[in-house]
């Protein structure tokens, strides 16, 4: 999967905004708080509970979500629709761990 770019901020956005969770992860990003340590540990969990936010509600932006992930991958829509869930959840949770799609989240959730 190749590393994100100024235009994929601008799809993840269309597709979180679609999906109508900017309030959950506002919520879930004031959490990061404390010592160095703590926020490392507060931050890990943000990653995971901001997955689940995503796949809960990815039906919301299901074809957006395809494009999305097909477009970083080089694969298809149909690809990406037809592959193990295992296989998708495995990409979704690698976008989120991709350098600067933090700094995305937070301007995104302001």
């Amino acid at each position: 999967m190749r590393n994100l770019k100024t235009s994929d901020l601008f799809s993840l956005s269309r597709i979180l905004k679609k999906m109508n969770i900017k309030d959950e992860l506002k919520r879930l990003a004031a959490n990061i708080t404390g010592t160095p340590k703590e926020r490392k540990k507060a931050e890990k969990e943000l990653e995971i509970d901001m997955i689940m936010l995503f796949i809960e509600n990815i039906s919301n932006a299901e074809q957006e979500t395809y494009k999305f992930l097909a477009d970083l991958s080089g694969k298809t829509p149909q690809e990406i629709s037809e592959q193990a869930p295992k296989e998708t959840i495995s990409m979704i949770k690698e976008v989120f761990s991709k350098e600067g799609f933090n700094d995305f989240l937070s301007l995104a959730s302001k």
